[in-house]
């Protein structure tokens, strides 16, 4: 595994010193170009507005890379957004956070007096956009920060330093989605990257002061819902695949996606799940397809009859049994042989009788 370590500013000094350190050409103080050994892409650094700045990271890796950056004095905060459809490690405090878009946690703002490391995937395609904002801009957002929303925070030397790890929201995936495909040498990516970068910002900020006061749907918060739901009612001869996975669908907290899931359906997605779940049971039930309750327990991926009993009866109020009918083909297909048997015998008395 290559090991580089670096420290981070609101400047492109620290750009520099990561591409002299990975061996890279690094063009126009803003492009550092992955050498061809370690694989292929790039990081993009560019200065947004006084007191922010922004690192795009793209590229696929053919060896192992740990990136550390080292803790400093610059009084920053990174706001980490990825969106690798795979998982990546950050360690803070010699502890690994999997991070990554999709069915995994994808948001991570750190102290810059803490040390952390970037471990990337292998032969995956890393995507992530490194905001780097001056504290001073952040001051009323620091103070507002409590207790319960720090995922780690500790006191040193009189200064407090903290990390967050969470989810981007819909919105911002959106966003990040359409620069996905943007070449870093295009004349407006600059722009491009500037605008996005601002608008995340925004968005999480937006999000942090108005979450307890907004009780709309979005539309785009909506449709997250409602693809959740689908993939429920497509996925029910399967398990129930966890909230956590649900709300990383749908790019939201956990507690936000529960909340508007709540207020969407009235119902909790792991409720919703069952109750279709047992409407399709009844379905089997009745289908006339299975010869034993145990055959239609194992066709909903249950392995305990008395689990699914209950949850049957909570629903209908009467037992599976109750609503079970019994395939019955068996016992056609005996009733034809038998009749087929006595035909041809009553056959073999008229002929035996006309020839004698």
């Amino acid at each position: 595994m290559k090991k580089i370590t670096h420290t981070c500013s609101l400047t492109s000094d620290w750009s520099k010193e990561l591409a002299d350190q990975l061996g890279a050409k690094f063009i126009d103080n803003k492009i550092i170009v992955i050498p061809e050994d370690i694989g292929n892409g790039t990081f993009y650094f560019t200065p947004i507005i006084p007191g922010v700045s922004v690192v795009f990271i793209d590229f696929t890796l053919k060896e192992p890379l740990k990136i550390t950056r080292l803790k400093s004095d610059n009084q920053l905060y990174i706001f980490h957004f990825d969106l690798s459809e795979h998982v990546n490690l950050i360690k803070i405090n010699n502890i690994d956070y999997e991070i990554g878009s999709y069915d995994k946690l994808d948001l991570a703002i750190i102290d810059n007096e803490i040390e952390s490391s970037f471990k990337p995937e292998i032969k995956e395609r890393t995507i992530a956009i490194r905001i780097l904002v001056d504290k001073k801009l952040l001051h009323d957002f620091i103070s507002k920060y409590t207790s319960k929303e720090v995922s780690k925070s500790k006191i040193k030397s009189g200064k407090k330093t903290f990390f967050h790890y969470g989810n981007i929201d819909s919105n911002s995936v959106l966003l990040m989605q359409s620069i996905k495909n943007k070449s870093v040498y295009d004349v407006t990516f600059d722009s491009l990257l500037k605008g996005i970068s601002l608008k995340l910002l925004g968005n999480f900020f937006n999000k942090f002061y108005n979450k307890n006061t907004s009780n709309e749907i979005t539309e785009v918060d909506n449709e997250a819902i409602t693809k959740t739901k689908t993939y429920l009612l497509n996925h029910l001869y399967g398990s129930f695949p966890s909230v956590t996975f649900l709300a990383a669908m749908a790019g939201m907290s956990e507690s936000k996606y529960k909340a508007l899931f709540k207020k969407r359906f009235n119902n909790t997605p792991n409720n919703l799940f069952i109750t279709e779940k047992m409407k399709l049971a009844r379905e089997l039930l009745q289908s006339a397809q299975f010869h034993t309750l145990t055959e239609v327990l194992y066709e909903l991926n249950y392995s305990k009859l008395s689990y699914f009993s209950t949850k049957y009866f909570e629903i209908f109020q009467r037992k599976p049994a109750t609503d079970f009918v019994k395939k019955l083909i068996n016992h056609i297909f005996i009733i034809n042989k038998c009749f087929l048997f006595i035909l041809k015998f009553h056959l073999f008395i008229l002929i035996t009788i006309n020839y004698l």
